[in-house]
Formats: structure tokens, C-alpha cells, sequence
């Protein structure tokens, strides 16, 4: 986990180890031909807060002015993110229906999702449902629209992108839940209609990326249909010189393929660490980005629908991750961090490193320049214990709707 840093000791922090990681990544990637050495770090602020930096060569006056402005940029977003409310602080509540499994205390599979969907879009007719793609092992990766689908300002909120993180997919489905019978029963929430508010802005949910990677975690070999997937992952594991196949099926992070599939986006992915280098149960990035299904489906409906924010749904540490670098999506993402730490009490994280990317997050902020966040719910390792969903709810379930009022 990266850590995380308290506003009054963030100055000093920040800027000394943004400084010392501009002048290393410029220097590694300089020679691994990424840039050109004749390039100077102070080329320009955005570059080289973006981890495109310039040149081992590069000046301090430079260096130190790109950082400035980080700090400024950074400073400001903090400012303007102090004046964000919770509702549910305020004493406006949000409900939950009941009859579903994700109400439940256990292991969230695909399949009680899948049933879970079905009984949702009976009960909920302005729910849209549609398929992103099939994963290799033939489950389907589902998308859901809750809200009007041509409203002016979209959201994208997506879980269990990391097989073993599953219990996400459980917090996120009973946020959509959660949204779906507000919009039906025209709800109040912080002196807004929930229904008017859902025409002018809309979820999509994905509400698990990696099907497959949570099926192996839970279920182990039982979890998967494919043979030809089941030897590929047996060779993975003689690879990692594996000795006790029930754990290392457990803490099963990646896609049946082998991919960490939150390394495998267009974000630095040139020099994102990868400890593995070859398909394996975690770190694996694969061998370039988009190259999976799942990666590819999630990166293409963002293409297409154009959000004006993201919320990636991880575990564990109960910290948000929002910056990546100096860009103009800067001040909004720091009020969404803000915004969940108000309901959840979660860390707030001003901290990245160039190497350490590839993730969704990093990508739409790079890339497309969308305010996103990344939030680690639950304590220990993953998968965390499946008890803890009843605080990560808690912790969560004023987030989108906190959300939703601000745009």
C-alpha cells in the first residue's frame, strides 16, 4: 500500500519525493529509449508530473517549478474540496431493499449476481441491462444503466477487477440497488428528488469486471469450465513453483489468463512494475495493454460513453487513491476523494509514482483527463473476510448519492 499523508505534513512530502521520483524516471526511462535524454524536466509541468520526464539531464529550476505548480494544483483542490457535506452526516438515510443475496453475509458468487440482476430488472423496469463481452471461460461481463441513459453527465462505477477482491461486486450491486429504489420512490436525499436527479445524471454499473478471476478465488479448479483454462493455470503454478494449489487458487488476483488486469491499461504501462513477467495468479501485466477482454471492454464503453467521472471498487487498506499526476481533472477527483472520506473515513492518498500504473484509474485521468478514484475498502488481506461487507456499506452507502448531487 502506498501511504497516505495527513494535509499538514503533505507539503514537505510531496515535494520531496516527487522531485527525487521525476529525477529516477527520467533517468530509467532515458535509458530504456522511452524519451529522449536531450529532453529537459521543466519542458512542461503536465509532462512532467505525468511521468513522461525529461531527460536525466534535467535542470532543478525546472524540476522544482513542475512540482510548484503540482503542490499549487494539488493545494487548491484540497481548499476547494473542504466544503463538501454528507447527506447521510445530515441525517438523510439511504435504504436497501430486501430479498436479494447481496443483503447476505457470505461468498458473493457470479452467479447469485446473475440472479440478483434478474430479479432486479423485474422489479425495477427503468433498469438497463446489457453485456460488455464474454471472458474466455464464457462468463459474461455485465453493464448496467441506472438513471437516464441520455442524461447530460455520466459515472462509471466498476468492482471486482481483481479476482480475490470479489466482495466489492457485493458492495456495488446493493449501491445500485440502493439508487434504483430511490429513483422509484422519488426519494429525498439532501433536499433533492433522487428521481429528478438520475434524469440529469447517470450510473453505469460493472459491477464485476473479472468473472473468471473471482470464480477461481472462490471456488478453485471447481471454478472454472474450461480444461484448456484449467492446464494453463496448472503450468502458471508449476511456474511459481507452487506447493499448496488451495492458497495460491484463493489469492487468485488476476483474469483466467494470468493477467493483473489493473496493470493492463494505456497508462505508463511501458514502465509499470511488473515482479512476474510471465501469466501468473498477481502482478502479470500482460504482454501490452488492452490485451484482455476485460481490460478492453471497460476501456472501450469509456471511450464511448464519454463519463465525467469514475469509482473503482478495490480492497483492502480503507484508503482513496486520486491523483496521477498535474491535469486538469485534478480539482474534481480531489472533491470525489473528499467525498468519500466524509462518509467512510477513509485515508485520502495526494501520492503516486510513475512505475506504479497501469490501473484504470490511472488511465482515464491520463489519458481522457476524467476525475476518477480508486477506494480500498475493508481491513487485512484479500479476500478480506466476508463479514466486513456490513461496514464497507455502511462506509459507502451515502457515496453515490453524495455524488450525484455535486454534479
Amino acid at each position: 500500500m502506498k501511504e497516505v499523508f495527513g494535509k499538514a505534513e503533505y507539503m514537505t512530502r510531496f515535494r520531496t519525493r516527487t522531485f527525487f521520483t521525476a529525477l529516477f524516471t527520467a533517468s530509467f526511462m532515458a535509458a530504456s529509449s522511452i524519451i529522449s535524454p536531450a529532453e529537459t524536466l521543466g519542458i512542461s509541468s503536465i509532462q512532467a508530473l505525468n511521468g513522461v520526464i525529461n531527460g536525466p539531464a534535467a535542470s532543478v529550476s525546472g524540476g522544482s517549478t513542475a512540482i510548484d505548480a503540482a503542490l499549487k494544483q494539488i493545494q487548491d483542490a484540497v481548499s476547494n474540496a473542504s466544503s463538501v457535506v454528507s447527506g447521510i452526516q445530515q441525517g438523510f438515510t439511504v435504504p436497501l431493499p430486501e430479498g436479494y443475496d447481496f443483503n447476505n453475509v457470505g461468498t458473493y458468487t457470479y452467479d447469485k449476481m446473475t440472479g440478483d440482476l434478474s430479479h432486479l430488472k423485474a422489479s425495477y423496469p427503468s433498469m438497463q441491462m446489457d453485456v460488455l463481452g464474454t471472458t474466455v471461460d464464457g462468463r459474461q461481463i455485465y453493464h448496467v444503466v441506472v438513471g437516464n441513459p441520455n442524461a447530460p453527465h455520466k459515472i462509471l462505477v466498476h468492482a471486482a477487477i481483481h479476482g480475490r477482491e470479489y466482495i466489492t461486486a457485493q458492495l456495488v450491486m446493493r449501491e445500485m440497488a440502493s439508487l434504483l429504489e430511490m429513483q422509484a420512490k422519488g426519494q429525498n436525499y439532501a433536499g433533492k428528488n433522487m428521481a429528478d436527479v438520475l434524469n440529469a445524471v447517470c450510473i453505469h454499473f460493472v459491477p464485476m469486471v473479472n468473472p473468471d478471476g473471482v470464480s477461481i478465488s472462490q471456488l478453485g479448479m471447481a471454478g472454472i469450465r474450461s480444461q484448456s483454462i484449467r492446464d494453463s493455470i496448472q503450468s502458471m503454478a508449476a511456474q511459481d513453483a507452487v506447493s499448496d494449489m488451495d492458497t495460491y487458487l484463493k489469492y487468485w488476483k488476476n483474469n483466467a489468463r494470468g493477467v493483473n488486469l489493473n496493470k493492463n491499461f494505456d497508462a505508463n504501462w511501458t514502465v509499470c512494475s511488473d515482479t512476474k513477467g510471465h501469466p501468473s495468479a498477481d502482478e502479470y501485466k500482460g504482454p501490452s495493454a488492452e490485451s484482455e477482454v476485460e481490460s478492453k471492454a471497460l476501456a472501450d464503453l469509456t471511450r464511448r460513453v464519454h463519463f465525467d467521472r469514475t469509482i473503482s471498487y478495490h480492497t483492502q487498506g480503507e484508503v482513496v487513491y486520486w491523483y496521477f499526476g498535474f491535469g486538469s481533472y485534478v480539482n474534481n477527483a480531489r472533491i470525489m476523494a473528499q467525498i468519500v472520506n466524509n462518509n467512510s473515513g477513509y485515508g485520502i492518498s495526494d501520492n503516486y509514482a510513475p512505475n506504479s500504473a497501469g490501473g484504470f484509474k490511472d488511465w482515464a485521468e491520463q489519458k481522457l483527463g476524467i476525475p476518477s478514484v480508486t477506494i480500498e475498502c475493508g481491513k487485512g488481506t484479500s479476500p478480506v473476510e466476508e463479514g466486513q461487507i456490513t461496514d464497507m456499506w455502511t462506509q459507502n452507502q451515502g457515496v453515490l448519492p453524495d455524488l450525484l448531487i455535486t454534479m
